[in-house]
């Protein structure tokens, strides 16, 4: 029997305590660790309980592809804002027919690294990369065939702007 007490602030302490497990497996299952035969080829280094080594700290690591992405979007800016003030140029026109696209590759490839990684789908990623390299040289190709042999792209984007 649980002994009363007269206060009533500690009512939760009269039930028993039961602690109980939060997962438990539908079946039995036992795992068994084994170490591998060292036959020269293959062996294991240390044990599990060892710390992981990691990677001497680089504190731009991971960084100067963000820079590049942030230049390419900055020099958009002034990029248009010229092309509509001054109209066609050739210097403009190749400009923009190189940042564009290569600022579309990049926003391209953050969206199948983001939703097809390689981990995970292996196949699917490599022939996206692939697909969106081959695009890209594609579509640099024909910028530059548009600004040489035709009106140039700020003058196609003026056209189709007061058609």
């Amino acid at each position: 029997s649980v002994p009363r007490l007269i206060n009533p602030t500690y009512s939760f302490l009269r039930a028993p305590i039961v602690r109980t497990a939060g997962f438990h497996a539908s079946r039995a299952c036992a795992f068994k660790i084994t170490k591998p035969v060292n036959d020269g080829a293959t062996f294991v280094k240390g044990s599990v309980n060892e710390a992981v080594v990691l990677p001497q700290r680089d504190k731009v690591a991971g960084s100067y592809h963000w820079d590049f992405d942030r230049l390419l979007s900055a020099a958009l800016v002034p990029l248009t804002v010229a092309s509509v003030i001054n109209g066609a140029h050739p210097i403009t026109d190749l400009c923009l027919g190189v940042i564009l696209p290569i600022h579309c590759h990049i926003g391209f490839d953050a969206v199948i690294t983001d939703y097809l990684p390689s981990r995970r789908t292996p196949i699917w990623n490599k022939v996206t990369t692939w697909g969106l390299r081959g695009a890209t040289l594609i579509v640099l190709y024909g910028c530059y065939e548009f600004n040489t042999n035709d009106v140039g792209l700020t003058e196609v984007v003026k056209r189709m702007w007061h058609a």
